[in-house]
């Protein structure tokens, strides 16, 4: 049970962090002044560029043991975080051809140096964006349902 609550919680904290950049951060970044907005869109390339392979990749394995054969998940709680799993490991592969490159472009952006393109990849990347943190959602909710089973 312990495990469960820690991959609830992990996950559940990635949850929070993605819906705020997509509904609030990013919506009222997007309405700044172009000198505002670009470094601190680049800032936040760099900092989650960092944390979030590393956040994603711990809960996805807290995920992963809980389907070992020593938590004792009945059936369909095992059931349940089996598809949390491959919805997890599906995010991360889908965030590796998807948001990452953009970011990778995206943290290197300074005002002067802006793509012609730049506001493409920046709704591009909102929207990849919002369809992983979609997904992570509906994990988040069948692990808590799993956990409640």
């Amino acid at each position: 049970m312990v495990l469960q609550v820690l991959a609830i919680v992990v996950l559940g904290l990635i949850c929070g962090s993605e819906l705020n950049v997509a509904a609030f951060a990013h919506p009222t970044l997007n309405r700044q002044p172009l000198d505002v907005h670009i470094p601190v869109r680049a800032s936040f390339a760099r900092l989650f560029g960092k944390v979030m392979p590393l956040w994603m990749a711990t809960s996805t394995l807290l995920n992963l043991l809980l389907l070992l054969p020593f938590e004792h998940l009945g059936v369909l709680a095992g059931h349940l975080a089996e598809i949390a799993f491959a919805i997890q490991v599906a995010a991360i592969l889908f965030s590796l051809v998807g948001p990452v490159p953009i970011n990778n472009r995206t943290k290197l952006w300074t005002p002067t140096n802006l793509p012609s393109n730049w506001r493409a990849l920046e709704r591009t990347w909102d929207l990849y964006h919002w369809i992983r943190t979609s997904g992570l959602i509906v994990a988040f909710a069948l692990l808590v349902v799993s956990a409640l089973r």
